[in-house]
């Protein structure tokens, strides 16, 4: 069995997520959905394994933990990452697969599961944003117009994905006519750069049905940005910011740009919510984000922008 059958072997367990009848794995019948994953562990990752056992059967110690991973454990095994896996892993490969074989391929490959039920995914080499502060380099507007673009063609790329449902580890929705399966977290933490350019995009496991703009509106807080201010952006003015966000909007190529300083807004907002919500539901990764401070930092960027709205309103309006 070659990588191209694990591929389908995963775009039909993640088609009978959503169907009741019978899945066929390894010569065997298993009642779907089985749980998170829909077909036996075992049996899954029996048929994986065996087909690339040089890259998915791995000893401990020959992990190296990541830094990041706010909400879940991410390592490094050769050349393959492999984090916690779900009830959306496999509709998030299958969007994975889908942008791949559009060309977009700044998302990493798919590789299915490991014998400790993990997904794995390529390892795409490169630099991350590990701490703070960050290098300066990274708020270049060379590199924020490229950054707009390279969102804007993942939206391209991903028009035509239309699952039943968008799951990912925040829950599951319907996907609307009007909209795509945004990244929902296309900050720059979640870039890969070489040599000062985007190379790579991960953490795709908070996906979410939304409107291209929603997507964008959390692209121009993050990169902009639109936080309150610390002296690490201490270079930023007010001005500042009227000119980045026109810049962004520019290089994305968005065309319906009233409301959208709202749309930044309600991001902001959603995502302030959401945190206290999921830690108030006793989501263990949500309440270590709001232990953090996230969300009073969220705070204060929206009362950063409301600040300065009538400012990034006018820079849309011109």
């Amino acid at each position: 069995m070659g990588r191209r059958d694990i591929v389908t072997l995963h775009r039909n367990a993640a088609k009978a997520y959503r169907q009741p009848w019978l899945v066929n794995v390894a010569g065997r019948s298993w009642p779907a959905p089985w749980c998170s994953l829909t077909v036996p562990p075992t049996a899954l990752e029996r048929v994986v394994t065996s087909a690339t056992c040089n890259s998915l059967c791995v000893s401990r110690h020959e992990e190296v933990e990541l830094a990041g991973g706010n909400i879940t454990k991410v390592v490094r095994v050769g050349d393959t990452v492999r984090r916690e896996a779900g009830s959306w892993t496999p509709m998030v490969h299958q969007l994975l697969n889908h942008v791949r074989g559009h060309g977009y391929i700044l998302a990493p490959e798919p590789l299915g599961l490991d014998d400790a039920r993990r997904e794995v995914l390529s390892y795409i080499s490169g630099e991350t944003l590990q701490r703070h502060p960050w290098p300066e380099w990274i708020w270049s507007e060379a590199l924020l117009g490229e950054a707009a673009r390279t969102l804007a063609d993942y939206h391209d790329a991903v028009a035509d994905f239309r699952p039943l449902l968008v799951e990912s580890r925040l829950g599951s929705e319907p996907l609307a006519d009007d909209e795509i399966v945004c990244h929902n977290d296309f900050a720059p933490y979640n870039v890969v750069f070489g040599e000062h350019h985007v190379v790579g995009i991960i953490d795709w496991d908070v996906v979410c049905a939304g409107s291209r703009s929603w997507d964008l509106a959390f692209f121009a807080w993050h990169w902009i940005p639109l936080h309150a201010g610390t002296p690490e952006i201490a270079w930023r003015s007010q001005h500042d910011c009227q000119r980045r966000l026109r810049l962004v909007v520019d290089a994305y190529g968005l065309n319906e740009r009233a409301g959208f300083v709202d749309t930044i807004i309600e991001r902001i907002e959603a995502s302030r919510s959401g945190i206290i919500a999921r830690s108030r539901a006793g989501d263990g990764a949500f309440a270590r984000l709001e232990h953090a401070g996230h969300a009073h930092e969220m705070e204060r960027a929206l009362d950063f922008v409301h600040s300065i709205e009538h400012l990034l309103v006018s820079a849309l309006s011109d």
